[in-house]
């Protein structure tokens, strides 16, 4: 995470936030900080051997996730770590009912990362996180947390974790394009973890003669080039099928909705925001939360 843009970001969108927004925006600040903390201190003890560019460009055009065939190695002590580390940030700072920030602080992180299958949280994390959902029992979670925190517990710390393999994937990826490689990934999930995208955006890529879109992946921190015409959850190119909808008064950040699959993605126009906002996808993730609620009242 580029930390600096993150902070000035935050302190840009701060000016006019309303309280509900700057709240959502300083919590995500601190615990971004917290991430890559632990994300350097990964990368410097485990490292990650990326595959070639030629392999991570065929797996790129295949649409097989990286990870899939590289995984990650994710050691249990280091991983429970990040997930006391994460877990007492968001006791102390997510607003949190006592009895609940209780149970998430003084829960045992690194005996849960040692009973985890952290082979598949390096190989598949969104499998790794649904099966977390399915066996809470196993992990003798305590019933004073609920099932939520502790998934966006694993999932924060995961971000630790697979980012820095992740931004590996990428460089070699964008060594493999510059000699000649497959373009555009053919899957519409993350290329590099195999995870829905979050969000994507529409502006400078640096790869097109104009403006071009990239996905981007919250769980691993990838980007990558997208279709303009094209669904992020089905796929589908019929531009008649796919429509865009925007809060009034805020055309950067817009949801496009497809008539196919029914399902949307949050989008965010670069040349829509607001002057003197450093564009950061890790903020911008955050200041589109509140578009969910939007959907969910299209769609009731």
């Amino acid at each position: 995470m580029d930390l600096e843009r993150i902070h000035a970001a935050v302190a840009a969108y701060l000016r006019d936030a309303a309280p509900s927004d700057a709240a959502r925006l300083e919590f995500f600040e601190g615990l971004y900080g917290v991430l890559d903390e632990r994300a350097q201190g990964v990368a410097a003890a485990n490292g990650y051997a990326a595959p070639s560019a030629g392999e991570t460009g065929e797996l790129f055009a295949a649409g097989t996730p990286v990870f899939s065939k590289a995984p990650v190695a994710i050691d249990a002590d280091e991983f429970g770590a990040t997930c006391a580390a994460v877990a007492s940030y968001m006791a102390a700072h997510a607003g949190l009912d006592a009895d609940v920030a209780s149970a998430l602080g003084a829960f045992d992180w690194v005996r849960f990362a040692q009973r985890a299958d952290l082979a598949q949280a390096g190989s598949d994390p969104t499998a790794f996180v649904n099966d977390v959902l399915a066996n809470l029992g196993a992990f003798d979670v305590p019933a004073d947390m609920p099932a939520n925190l502790c998934a966006m517990t694993v999932m924060f710390a995961l971000r630790a974790h697979l980012e820095p393999a992740s931004e590996s994937v990428c460089a070699v990826y964008a060594q493999s394009v510059a000699e000649g490689g497959e373009h555009a990934p053919a899957s519409i999930d993350c290329p590099v973890c195999g995870s829905p995208a979050s969000a994507s955006w529409v502006g400078n890529t640096g790869d097109t003669s104009g403006s071009g879109r990239r996905q981007y992946c919250a769980q691993c921190g990838a980007q990558w080039h997208f279709d303009r015409v094209r669904c992020g959850r089905c796929g589908t190119r019929n531009q008649g099928h796919l429509h865009y909808t925007n809060v009034e008064g805020d055309r950067a950040h817009r949801l496009q909705t497809c008539d196919e699959c029914g399902a949307y993605e949050r989008v965010v126009f670069q040349d829509d925001l607001p002057e003197g906002v450093p564009f950061v996808m890790e903020v911008e993730d955050v200041v589109m939360a509140p578009l969910d609620a939007v959907a969910q009242q299209r769609e009731a």
